[in-house]
């Protein structure tokens, strides 16, 4: 009762955040959020599912990312595996631009957005990998 009118000031509201649930219950995700501002909106229906399928507590624990590649050690065992079995890897890289609606939420004009922000950094990449 006290979610059904709140509304982040991109418009995603609690209704919106269900849709993903009622529409496709087979997923097994029953909200959305639709920018990051709905964390912290809904954190008291997110938080909770969050740690079920996570097994990750947001309340007490912090997500920290390192994607220094330079960082990773491997030894000589898993480097030979690693060499033998990866033949190609991809990241996925969803929901990551700050200050833009995630897909549930986005607007064309956010896409657009998103779209410029991705094809300025993939331009900056090696010839190679663009």
């Amino acid at each position: 009762e006290k979610l059904k009118d709140v509304k982040s000031s991109k418009g995603y509201s609690l209704s919106n955040g269900m849709q993903a649930g009622v529409l496709r219950p087979h997923l097994g995700v029953g909200f959305t959020a639709g920018d990051e501002e709905c964390f912290e909106l809904f954190k008291d229906l997110i938080y909770p599912i969050v740690q079920g399928w996570h097994k990750f507590d947001p309340e007490t624990q912090e997500h920290k990312s390192d994607l220094d590649a330079s960082k990773l050690s491997f030894s000589d065992d898993q480097s030979a595996l690693f060499t033998k079995y990866v033949a190609s890897t991809r990241i996925r890289a969803a929901r990551n631009i700050s200050g833009y609606s995630l897909p549930a939420g986005t607007s064309r004009e956010d896409r657009l957005a998103v779209e410029g922000v991705l094809k300025e950094a993939f331009g900056g990449l090696p010839e190679a990998l663009q």
